[in-house]
Formats: C-alpha cells, structure tokens, sequence
C-alpha cells in the first residue's frame, strides 16, 4: 500500500509540471474502475478497497499540488534571472 501511494504522489508530480488541475478527474476515475477487480482478486472488501482509493486520490492530488508548486518556483527562478535588473551605484 506505501509503495501504491508513494507511486500515486510522483505520477501527480509530473502531472503537475505538465498539465492543467482537471486531469486528476479522469485520472481518479480510472483509479477507482481499477481498484473494483484488483480488490477482488486481493480478496478485500469493498471498504478496504475504497479506503485504499481515496488515500492514493489524496496522494495523487498532494503529488500534483507538489508538481504545480515546483513548476511556479522553477518559473519564478528563471524569470528573476533572465529580467534581471542592473543595480546603479550612482545616481
């Protein structure tokens, strides 16, 4: 389960450097088609299923807050340094 949720965090982060917050819709939605045969073929629940859906959703949407925030940062860093202003020492 750590490595499922560890896993759901970086695709979010990539997914965060590259595409725009309505992509975790569809990809949440396939999560949860994918979690109702391998719940059964693991021989869980179905509330042991969803639970494990909803942290890899929370995983998932944390990875691309993550991803956004590193692309911004990136951004800002290379803006600041091709906009940069000489400082005039004199008047």
């Amino acid at each position: 389960m750590t490595a499922f949720l560890i896993f759901s965090f970086l695709v979010g982060a990539v997914l965060g450097q590259r595409f725009r917050v309505l992509v975790l819709l569809p990809l949440t939605f396939v999560m949860v088609l994918a979690a109702i045969p391998v719940g059964w073929m693991l021989d869980l629940t179905v509330l042991d299923s969803l639970k494990g859906v909803a942290f890899a959703a929370i995983a998932l949407q944390g990875g691309y807050l993550f991803g956004s925030g590193a692309r911004f940062g990136l951004a800002a860093a290379r803006a600041g340094r091709v906009f940069a202003r000489p400082i005039k020492a004199t008047r």
